[in-house]
């Protein structure tokens, strides 16, 4: 879950700085119309305007080389951003991968578990049947031998240590 926030975060990252390269592309397009149209006018203009042209040329060269700097580092917040949710995609499939192994590695164990109690459950079993069978011979044998149920009378012996 948090890799896929991270994610999702990581994605809306990168589509915003994929809308400031373009908004940075239209601003350099339109600086270039700018600078040519001054270019043109280079020519017509004359005495006290031609300070105030030559300053707004500088300022169109200055915002270029500010929209240069501008558009490095939006292409490294845009590499970053890349690289950022590429490792966040790799950690969620290596989440996803980790909790489908220990999922199954879990049902196998519940499974072994499972089979052991129904070994033990069958084992159990056999041995109340067999210690019921046990019993009922033992029911049977004893009448059949009057000196052991004598002795077991006489001496208080118990019919389990008898017969064991």
């Amino acid at each position: 879950m948090k890799f896929e926030k991270g994610l999702s975060t990581a994605t809306l990252l990168s589509n915003e700085v994929k809308f400031k390269q373009v908004a940075l592309l239209e601003r350099d397009i339109l600086l270039k119309n700018l600078k040519s149209v001054l270019e043109s006018l280079r020519g017509q203009v004359a005495g006290k305007y031609k300070d105030e042209f030559e300053e707004s040329v500088s300022m169109v060269d200055i915002l270029a080389v500010q929209l240069s700097k501008r558009e490095n580092e939006l292409l490294q917040q845009k590499t970053e951003v890349t690289r950022i949710a590429t490792s966040l995609t790799l950690a969620s499939e290596d989440a996803r991968r980790i909790v489908d192994e220990e999922r199954t590695n879990a049902r196998m164990e519940i499974e072994n578990a499972r089979a052991v109690v129904q070994r033990v459950q069958k084992v159990l079993q056999e041995k109340e049947n067999s210690s019921q069978r046990i019993g009922k011979q033992q029911q049977i044998f004893l009448p059949n031998f009057p000196f052991i149920a004598c002795l077991s009378r006489c001496c208080a012996l118990t019919l389990p240590s008898i017969c064991y």
